[in-house]
């Protein structure tokens, strides 16, 4: 027997002693108070005020004000837990290849060798036989936009482009979605604001609503229609978009003629 074993082996015994030792003394207690005209009366009372008793503690422990503070150390370091785990610069990296078994490894090498850590990635459909991988990874502030695409390129990535982002960018990509629409639902003026976030744009303004929906052969560019009809140019320089990004702006504004449309129906 091991001594795990033996140990475990040793607290059932513990508690079997226990339940046995309980067992004896309420039979007794019992007996004493049952030979008494007003034993039940007193058992059912005692219970009674037990029962009371700990009820009324429970709910005294769970109000707020009875909860054990949080010393400022505590209060620190939740403030500063995901500051504190990036501690380099953070980049997004693009780059297209091909969708083969095996690929995604070689890349993943190719950045580690550059000291880059990989804190996300993000798999976008590109053209047949392809596609389009973006990577968050952190590096040292050393480290250039220019050593991690030689490094990607050096393994067979095409069309290769490396931006630096924010700790905005780690936060769980359904999380940050969702809290972006509901700012929409809450602001729906922050549509520019909601877009900028979702897609890291550096330019997102509103055309005349007579204006044409022409996508430009930039692909940096984004033209989309509004809720209300308008032009929406979306533009980030050095980052093409995607079909994957577009689709999220899409849904994004369709949020947006939803909120108007309910707020015209006086909802």
């Amino acid at each position: 027997m091991t001594l795990q074993n033996a140990l475990r082996h040793h607290r059932h015994l513990v508690e079997l002693g226990s339940l046995l030792a309980t067992a004896g003394a309420a039979d007794a207690f019992a007996d004493a108070f049952g030979a008494r005209r007003d034993g039940v009366a007193i058992l059912f009372g005692l219970g009674a005020a037990l029962i009371v008793t700990t009820v009324g503690h429970h709910v005294w422990l769970r109000r707020s004000d009875h909860a054990p503070p949080r010393t400022a150390d505590a209060v620190e370091t939740a403030d500063s837990a995901h500051e504190a785990a990036v501690t380099g610069v953070v980049w997004r990296v693009r780059t297209e290849i091909d969708n083969t078994p095996g690929r995604l490894a070689v890349f993943a090498g190719a950045l580690a060798a550059v000291g880059a850590n990989i804190h996300g990635l993000d798999a976008h459909p590109g053209p047949a036989g392809t596609v389009v991988d973006e990577f968050l990874v952190e590096t040292s502030p050393d480290t250039s936009a220019q050593q991690l695409c030689a490094a990607i390129r050096a393994v067979g990535g095409r069309a290769t482009r490396a931006v630096p982002t924010d700790l905005l960018a780690l936060v769980d990509a359904p999380t940050r979605a969702l809290d972006l629409a509901a700012r929409l639902a809450r602001r729906p003026d922050s549509l520019e604001a909601v877009l900028a976030d979702l897609l890291e744009a550096e330019l997102v303004e509103r055309g005349p609503a007579d204006s044409g929906l022409e996508q430009p052969r930039d692909e940096t560019r984004l033209v989309l229609r509004g809720p209300d009809g308008c032009a929406v140019t979306v533009a980030r320089p050095g980052l093409p978009f995607t079909a994957v990004e577009r689709s999220r702006a899409r849904a994004v504004l369709d949020l947006a003629a939803a909120q108007t449309a309910a707020h015209e129906r006086g909802c």
